[in-house]
């Protein structure tokens, strides 16, 4: 009888961590949803390109550098899940009959969102990109983001192939 009894606390503390994962922030995939960009000029408006056909070559000098941040926050399921198991194992070993229950239950609770919270802050990753504007040898600007610059800077004479800015 003992035994049922801890299999279903053991059971209700997974239960309870699990249901708890649910309620983590989503992942973002990476990219900077907080960040929107403004659409490029229609053809003829500003001269801009807005793709240029595989294997385009353009030459011209770099106007302007701006670096875009990003931030990915981790989701923070593995931690939820890890601290609940955690928190409902040492909740377990705290008293006797239903004082056991309430402990294991608790340490669950607490655990996974203790668990949540700290990989949350421990796994955020800033990356930055540049955003380079190129004007053409033609008039035109060219546009492109990459994620290393070199020696690329404003003023320096640059060629455009395969959407990256390289000193030329």
């Amino acid at each position: 009888m003992q035994r049922k009894s801890k299999n279903r606390m053991v059971l209700a503390a997974m239960l309870a961590a699990i249901g708890l994962a649910g309620c983590a922030a989503p992942y973002n995939n990476g990219y900077n949803t907080g960040y929107n960009a403004p659409p490029p000029p229609p053809a003829g408006n500003g001269g801009y390109t807005t793709q240029a056909p595989a294997g385009s070559v353009y030459y011209g000098r770099v106007e302007s550098i701006e670096p875009i941040t990003s931030t990915q926050n981790s989701s923070g399921l593995l931690g939820t899940v890890i601290g609940g198991a955690a928190g409902g194992l040492l909740g377990h070993q705290v008293g006797g009959g239903r004082g056991q229950t309430a402990a294991t239950i608790g340490g669950a609770v607490v655990g996974a969102v203790a668990g949540n919270q700290i990989e949350k802050r421990a796994g955020s990753n800033t990356q930055t990109a540049y955003r380079v504007n190129v004007r053409l040898d033609d008039g035109r600007v060219a546009t492109v983001t990459q994620s290393n610059l070199g020696n690329l800077q404003v003023g320096m004479r640059a060629r455009v192939a395969n959407d990256m800015a390289v000193p030329y």
